[in-house]
């Protein structure tokens, strides 16, 4: 879920980690995190979301804004367009 003071979402920085090696050997199999709110973001997108932002001080986690995630059917389409 995100933050309900911030609208940023804390990814843990291993998480992210784990991601991108998972998409770089499993190659071309996606890998989405979906958020509680159902917004959807990769692990590249977070990558780059963050590059340029300060991270938590202990490292251990990553702040990405909500407002960058895209909902859950922009990717992965509306229910009645899916097949059954």
């Amino acid at each position: 879920m995100p933050s309900t003071h911030t609208d940023r979402y804390a990814i843990s920085s291993a998480t992210l980690a784990a991601g991108l090696l998972f998409t770089a050997t499993q190659a071309p199999t996606p890998l989405y995190y979906v958020f509680g709110d159902l917004k959807v973001l990769t692990p590249a997108e977070i990558q780059h979301y963050t590059t340029h932002t300060r991270r938590h001080r202990s490292g251990a986690w990553i702040m990405v804004t909500t407002h960058q995630a895209h909902p859950f059917s922009d990717v992965f389409g509306a229910i009645a367009n899916r097949a059954a």
